[in-house]
């Protein structure tokens, strides 16, 4: 397969490499999330099916996301000149052999192995999609635009799932992954292959060594790190808070994709705001809604409440993401940090459902909110330091 050569600004056929490009990442970002996503609504199967308790089935969501994180930091330098196309290719075989074995696990620990599996086939097919957007010419509408994209075809998951285990269990939910998987395959032929520069003619470890802003991104990466502790903590139970709150799996799903939509709006708001007004602003701002929602739901127990801060943490999260990937983006042109940075944001998917277990198994709701509200606020200021530090020239 030969790959297309990156349109040079003011081509006449920038526009369908464009489009072709948004649909791509759109597809890598949703075969790369769909499983995790997942997860929070196949919970209460997976416990039942297999005998586990919250602890349990927490650090089966976190094996999942170690190896997607692995992945995602190991494919970043890289992918600053492997094919794009290719690597995500071979992630959805990983995905949809992973998935469907999943359906038929005979016990939890080959369920665990295969989930892990997933992680892996889920981590190329990401970093490829993020490493393709990175490199495009105006990174942060790119982000914003498939950010919304990926909202769009994601929310229809929160619907989907329900009917998936009513009939057939968790193993609807792992059909329903791998067949999700399959039917975006073949919008991934749209990612951009790699810069023609000189990371071409370098080996791995060369490529690590010239990244540019190398102190700035270890803050950055540190700070999404942080960031997603405290949200993957919240969304491990956020059917059982649902639960909590009145509703039953069918409403919480309604609920939860309905909020979805309405919270692409803060996408849209990010499109057309773009960087008039930086960055920083538009983080701070974004950020500080999200996490504000994400403490009040943990210790959510009203259904009208439930719905309202659901709204909200989903407005913030889909105005704020294109202004940190943005962010991470604009520390280096290749796209290296953007990537690595990427496999740290997810990495916080590794602790922040065995410690949401432990905290809502031995003490409930309370500390997960206080959790979700250090992390969130920790995050902000370390993001702030970095924007400081990029607007004063290189580091």
């Amino acid at each position: 397969m030969t790959e297309r050569n990156v349109p040079l600004p003011g081509s006449a056929n920038i526009s369908s490499y464009q489009y072709g490009l948004y649909l791509a990442v759109v597809a890598s970002w949703t075969i790369a999330l769909f499983g995790y996503y997942a997860q929070a609504q196949l919970l209460d199967s997976i416990m039942a099916e297999y005998g586990v308790a919250e602890t349990a089935a927490g650090s089966l969501f976190s094996a999942e996301m170690l190896c997607y994180f692995v992945t995602i930091f190991c494919a970043a330098w890289p992918l600053a000149r492997w094919s794009r196309i290719r690597t995500a290719l071979i992630g959805c075989v990983i995905v949809i052999a992973a998935n469907v074995a999943s359906a038929y696990a005979p016990s939890f620990e080959m369920l665990i192995a295969l989930r892990m599996a997933a992680g892996i086939g889920a981590g190329l097919v990401g970093a490829s999609g993020t490493a393709a957007a990175s490199s495009s010419m105006d990174p942060d509408r790119v982000f914003a635009i498939v950010t919304v994209g990926w909202g769009l075809l994601g929310g229809l998951e929160f619907i989907a799932i329900p009917y998936a285990t009513d009939y057939l269990g968790a193993a609807g939910g792992y059909l329903l992954v791998a067949g999700v998987t399959v039917a975006l395959m073949p919008a991934l032929i749209w990612l951009l292959p790699p810069r023609e520069t000189e990371a071409g003619e370098k080996g791995f470890f060369a490529l690590i060594g010239s990244a540019p802003n190398r102190k700035l991104a270890i803050i950055a990466m540190l700070a999404l790190l942080l960031y997603e502790v405290g949200q993957s903590g919240v969304y491990t139970f956020i059917e059982q808070i649902g639960f909590r709150s009145g509703q039953d799996e069918f409403e919480i799903g309604r609920t939860l994709t309905g909020t979805v939509y309405i919270g692409l709006l803060g996408g849209v708001m990010a499109i057309g705001l773009g960087t008039r007004f930086d960055r920083k602003w538009p983080i701070v701002i974004g950020l500080g809604l999200n996490t504000f929602a994400a403490g009040g739901l943990a210790v959510c127990d009203d259904g009208t409440l439930y719905i309202a801060l659901n709204i909200l943490w989903n407005l913030a999260y889909y105005f704020v993401v294109p202004y940190m990937l943005g962010a991470l983006a604009a520390l280096d042109d290749l796209g290296r940090w953007a990537v690595a940075g990427d496999s740290f944001w997810n990495a916080g998917m590794v602790p922040g459902p065995v410690i949401a277990g432990f905290l809502v198994e031995g003490a409930g709701y309370v500390p997960l909110a206080a959790m979700a509200l250090v992390a969130g606020f920790a995050c902000m200021l370390m993001l702030i330091g970095v924007l400081n530090r990029l607007n004063d020239g290189p580091a």
